[in-house]
């Protein structure tokens, strides 16, 4: 008779780990589908390093602004990585090259609501098919986070002289990106 109570107590315990158990599982199995990326997980590898951008704001006797980026980390290809420098320190002019009046300020609210500080605006010397953002020598990757949040097509490097950089520099002569609005 003392082996059946001791198989019964070892029952009592037993059925609610395993329940429990169980249910964990089954947790981790639905919520692994319900993700909906079928559960896939990208780890970084030490090639993806995330570099570190410092930026130094220097200005000179006429009152200029200029920003220097100095990158460092080189990925295994021998490549430069870079990162995305934040969005307030980007000097941004949005040209409207398109017939629709008013979508230059109405661009210029978006980039201010989601981080733009310096966001002037004005008018492109001619219409544009497409819209694409210019950016001045080393703003590259400030480029690339004005096209991703405001929807460029291209990134193209701004022509001295041309009639976009003089349009954008008569609105904010320290300009970094000029976004020109297309379509």
């Amino acid at each position: 008779m003392g082996t059946r109570s001791s198989r019964n107590s070892a029952n009592q315990w037993a059925r609610p780990v395993l329940l429990a158990v169980s249910c964990i599982v089954i947790g981790f199995v639905v919520g692994w589908f319900a993700r909906g990326d079928g559960g896939g997980v990208v780890l970084p590898t030490v090639a993806d390093a995330v570099e570190q951008t410092l930026s130094i704001q220097t200005t000179d006797t006429v009152g200029t602004s200029t920003t220097v980026d100095t990158t460092g980390t080189t990925d295994t290809s021998g490549s430069t990585v870079t990162s995305q420098p934040p969005r307030a320190q980007i000097n941004l002019v949005i040209l409207n090259g398109t017939e629709t009046t008013g979508l230059a300020a109405k661009t210029q609210t978006q980039a201010e609501s989601i981080g733009y500080m310096t966001v002037g605006i004005g008018d492109a010397p001619e219409t544009q098919a497409t819209t694409v953002a210019y950016y001045r020598p080393g703003q590259e990757a400030a480029a690339q986070q004005v096209a991703a949040d405001l929807g460029a097509q291209t990134e193209e490097l701004l022509v001295a002289g041309s009639g976009i950089e003089s349009e954008a520099i008569t609105v904010q002569p320290n300009v970094d990106v000029v976004l020109v609005l297309g379509g």
